[in-house]
């Protein structure tokens, strides 16, 4: 019978005798608990520490080796509320400061701690009676989270935060104590009580790390804020932990873009080489040259590991619990409709209205949500190839059935897509929305509104970054010691130290490949969906899934599928303009060593752009088709313009088993800009153009894609008068355009140009004032820019006529064409080496690009190149705007004296063959000059010779000048109402009214002579 002192003690009954089974042993209470009920402890050899509570509790001296369990509870909560411990101790071993640890919970994780460790050497009975105390320590924990006011002023926010921040990877038990904390907490509590009381504790902490961040960047970050919050997502079994941290970074439900980072995520997401808010200040780079590609691989290292991090802690949430995942993605497509702003075009430009900043996330925070959902799409690329699962329907979901289908993401449905949907066209869905799905396009989303916006603004960012290098240089030249050199000289270092930041913000190795692995995926799921047979979309009709499923691979046999799903009126446009927008990166900022290595891509790239470039039945939008034109010449094995890549390794334009329908491709989307029916400014237009210029510049190299383009112009010939006029038919009568207009505009801006720096160097400027002056710099420089931009694309152009009449000939020379070209070479040719010549002879040609002796050299290239043909050599003599006997003697002077001696003996022989033309053509003209009003051309008021009659207006023209004007505009040029060839009927009563008209005049002309 134990024997106590004080009998009237309230605890003094749970002493009384008691089975074994109910007791829990006195020495495991001691070893984890690090106290004891009995006064006759003291040894001074003891192994632990612990606190003697026989006068907070009850004496128990009792020689039983277990303590009742009931008694063993209340000692344990007495101990807990103790606040003075030192008088209690019992010396021994070196846990003094454990054993008189007054915070509630670090006590009672160390005893959690000491508990699991002895359990594990333990035979069976100690093992139950382990799992008994640990019981008790969860109860005690679950009250302190749940009454926290008990234990005041206790501070368990803190003591929690000094767990985890003492705890490394090789320390389970803090996990293990904290999952089965919350466990007891939602046992004891109804889930909204538990999830209420767990926040109440653990939202101070999670504010204090928040609040240190504000301060942080890259490099200074705390090493362990992911350890930490690694604690709330790690384990599956507490799935509540998860819910509060989401809840605790999810702003209100109508935060602004720039709210987003002002939560904890928010402030995670922001740490970055780029700054980390829009007025932040540039931190890294500060230190430049002025001609340097800097990088630093060690910002790179230290970006990759924090990306990484942060995709490991939204990862472990979404794999959590249902809610947890369901809140995650809630929260990735709420931050991404509120930052849906920086999609628009005005976003790229800084604005620094105060009330502006706010409106939309940072660049720093965008790319790095963008880059966390890149890794998690890592499943999606090869090899798994998950993507294939990904359905195409997903942007047809309407608001009010985003939640029965499983879709997240806002407004998706109001996505602009590769085609238009009829008003009020209902459009097909899916059942149901797998997570593949959703996280596809919430990173397409993502790269859009951040890598996208981003490449966009450090575009510009690079044009006043050359524009500071060239005024800086040009002062500096003069006077590189005066107050406005230095301040130029330190507005490129800022300028330098942004692009470097922004460049190497964006092209970090790792989430680059992570991107390129992505677009890779895309671009295969892109060519699989669109080319789905006929069968295999019906039987996804039955299942109400359209996902593709399985790799087909099929080939490209025209430049558009036989069949084209009605779900491509769902697949939203950014996904196309996100790879070019991704390729044109890597062309302009050397972001191209992966993609250099990584040549299953180059297959993928190179076969959707081929699909979706060519076919207007696939993709609506033109200028989207020649954003892929663009793309197309980053594949390019060259050295592209404007480009600091020196090379590309490549094989797609010989080995790509769809490589031969590149040229079809390419003319097509040629074509497509001009008939668009849509605005297309003419700059933009040629911008468009350019690479075009590049790729089949490229392709005449290769014999096989010159017998594409010879083929294609075989077609045309067979199909002059077809309904629809064909695509080398178009595509020439454009270039013609093209040549014309552009040579022309340079010519006259030269003009001008000559004209001013004649006043300019005359002292004619000197009696202006200085806003007069001013304009008439500024006009120069406008000038200057329109003749440079007006020559490259005119260089380009002409070029390609050269090449493409080195091999093909006829169809130049076809009626309804061979009038145009005779008279566009004459009037340039004329221009730039007949008398007038010297109008446009400016100082430094080079600046503007001009190249007069190569454009003249190009020209006869084209002269000779069509020389054997006589209905051309006739065009040439018939042109009586710019063609005089004189023509050909000028441009031999002229060659003679840019070195094209080699062309001369060929130039002559046309000249004389043209001459002899011109002879005949002239006694003819005289001929038949007075020939009747009716038998003229009314457009061109020349003698018709197969007059056709326009169907609505009935008016009678020559058939060469309707095929002509219907090559550009399809409509009949009297009424505007809709023309094709097919529709116009031959006059062949006039027709033989004009031949024998003809032939009169020519019998009357015989006998005359």
């Amino acid at each position: 019978m134990s024997s106590v002192e004080e009998t009237e003690n309230p605890f003094a009954a749970l002493l009384q005798p008691s089975s074994q089974a109910d007791g829990v042993s006195k020495q495991l209470i001691e070893s984890i608990l690090l106290f004891t009920l009995s006064k006759d402890v003291v040894d001074s050899n003891r192994k632990n520490s612990v606190l003697c509570l026989a006068d907070v509790v009850v004496a128990d001296n009792s020689a039983k080796d277990t303590l009742c369990e009931d008694l063993l509870a209340h000692a344990l909560f007495e101990r807990l509320m103790l606040t003075e411990t030192t008088k209690y101790l019992i010396p021994g071993g070196t846990n003094r400061s454990e054993a008189l640890e007054t915070r509630a919970m670090i006590y009672l994780h160390g005893a959690f701690t000491r508990c699991e460790r002895i359990k594990c050497d333990s035979n069976a009975r100690d093992k139950q009676h382990c799992d008994r105390i640990i019981e008790l320590i969860l109860n005690n924990a679950s009250t302190c989270m749940r009454q926290p006011d008990l234990f005041a002023p206790q501070n368990f926010s803190s003591q929690w935060l000094e767990l985890f921040d003492q705890s490394d990877e090789h320390d389970t038990s803090t996990q293990e104590f904290l999952v089965r904390v919350a466990c007891k907490v939602s046992e004891e509590d109804e889930p909204l009580e538990a999830l209420g009381a767990i926040k109440a504790i653990f939202y101070p902490m999670l504010s204090e790390l928040q609040k240190q961040l504000v301060k942080d960047n890259l490099i200074s970050i705390r090493k362990n804020i992911f350890w930490i919050l690694g604690y709330f997502v790690r384990e599956k079994r507490a799935g509540i932990l998860g819910e509060l941290l989401i809840d605790y970074t999810t702003p209100n439900p109508k935060a602004k873009g720039g709210d987003y980072m002002d939560t904890l995520f928010g402030q995670l997401l922001s740490v970055s080489i780029m700054p980390k808010t829009q007025t932040a200040p540039y931190e890294f780079f500060r230190e430049v040259s002025l001609v340097s590609q800097q990088t630093d691989t060690n910002l790179w290292q230290l970006l990759a590991h924090h990306q990484l991090s942060l995709f490991t802690l939204i990862k472990q949430l979404l794999v959590q619990s249902p809610e947890t995942k369901k809140k995650t993605l809630q929260w990735i497509a709420n931050c991404l409709d509120a930052n849906v702003a920086r999609g628009h075009l005005w976003s790229t430009v800084n604005i620094n209205l105060e009330q502006t900043v706010h409106s939309t996330a940072s660049d720093a925070f965008m790319t790095s949500l963008s880059a966390v959902l890149m890794r998690l799409c890592a499943p999606l690329c090869a090899p798994s190839m998950k993507v294939l699962l990904v359905d195409p329907t997903y942007c047809a979901v309407v608001d009010e059935e985003r939640q029965s289908k499983g879709v997240s993401m806002l407004k998706a449905f109001e996505e602009t897509c590769l085609l238009p949907a009829e008003e009020g066209e209902q459009r097909l869905t899916a059942a149901k929305y797998n997570f593949i799905t959703e996280i596809f396009y919430l990173a397409h989303k993502a790269f859009e509104l951040g890598n996208r916006a981003c490449i966009e603004r450090l575009t510009r960012m690079m044009r006043e970054l050359q524009n500071t290098r060239n005024a800086y240089h040009e002062v500096a030249t003069r006077d590189p010691n005066n107050d406005l050199t230095k301040n130029l000289l330190r507005m490129l270092q800022d300028q330098m130290q942004q692009v470097l930041c922004i460049r190497n913000g964006l092209g970090e190795p790792e989430n680059d490949a992570a991107i390129l692995k992505f677009f890779e995926a895309s671009a295969i799921w892109l060519t699989e969906i669109a080319m789905l047979p006929r069968e295999s979309y019906e039987a996804a009709l039955d299942k109400m899934d359209f996902a593709p499923q399985i790799l087909r691979n099929l080939e490209l046999l025209s430049d558009t599928p036989p069949f084209v799903a009605p779900y491509m009126k769902s697949v939203p446009e950014n996904i196309i303009d996100n790879i070019a927008a991704y390729l044109n990166f890597c062309r302009n900022f050397g972001g191209d060593q992966f993609i250099q290595l990584y040549t299953s891509s180059h297959d993928a790239f190179f076969k959707m752009i081929l699909l979706f470039m060519g076919s207007a039945d696939l993709v609506k939008n033109p200028h989207l088709r020649a954003k892929l034109a663009d793309a197309l010449e980053f594949l390019l094995p060259t050295q592209i313009s404007g480009s600091n890549r020196k090379e590309f390794i490549t094989h797609v334009f010989d080995r790509h088993t769809d490589r031969l329908q590149v040229v079809r491709c390419l003319l097509n989307v040629f074509v497509s800009i001009e008939m668009t029916g849509q605005s297309v400014q003419f700059e933009q237009k040629f911008n468009y153009r350019r690479p075009m210029y590049a790729i089949m510049e490229y392709l005449w190299t290769k014999q096989e894609h010159i017998n594409c383009f010879r083929q294609l112009a075989s077609e045309a010939e067979s199909n002059m008068e077809a309904i629809e006029p064909p695509i080398f038919l178009r595509f020439i009568n454009l270039l013609i355009n093209d040549a014309i207009f552009l040579l022309d505009e340079s010519l006259s801006n030269l003009e001008q140009i000559k004209q001013l720096q004649r006043a300019q160097d005359n002292g004619e400027w000197n009696n202006l004032s200085h806003t007069e002056r001013q304009q008439q710099t500024t006009n120069l420089h406008h000038l200057g820019m329109l003749a440079r931009f007006d020559n490259i694309l005119g260089r380009d152009t002409i070029n390609l006529l050269k090449l493409l009449t080195t091999e093909i000939k006829s169809i130049f020379c076809h009626n309804s064409m061979v009038d145009r070209i005779a008279s566009m070479l004459n009037y340039f040719l004329l221009h730039l080496v007949g008398p007038q010549r010297e109008r446009f002879k400016v100082k430094d040609k080079k600046e503007f690009e001009f190249d007069p002796a190569q454009t003249v050299l190009e020209i006869a290239h084209i002269y000779i190149n069509l020389s054997s043909d006589n209905s051309f050599c006739l065009a040439v003599s018939q042109d009586g705007r710019s063609y005089s006997d004189q023509l050909f003697g000028y441009a031999e002077n002229i060659l003679i004296r840019i070195g094209g001696g080699q062309l001369i003996g060929d130039m002559a022989e046309f000249a004389s063959k043209v001459q002899k033309m011109n002879a005949d053509y002239k006694e003819e003209q005289e001929l038949l000059a007075d020939a009747p009003d009716e038998y003229l051309d009314p457009i061109i008021s020349t003698l018709m010779t197969d007059p056709v009659v326009l169907p609505s207006s009935k008016v009678t023209v020559d058939r060469s000048t309707i095929q002509r004007h219907l090559l550009s505009d399809q409509t009949d040029p009297f009424n505007r109402e809709p023309l094709t060839m097919d529709k116009v009927k031959s006059n062949e009563a006039l027709k033989l009214e004009i031949e024998q008209w003809i032939e009169g005049k020519r019998n009357a002309a015989r006998v005359k002579s």
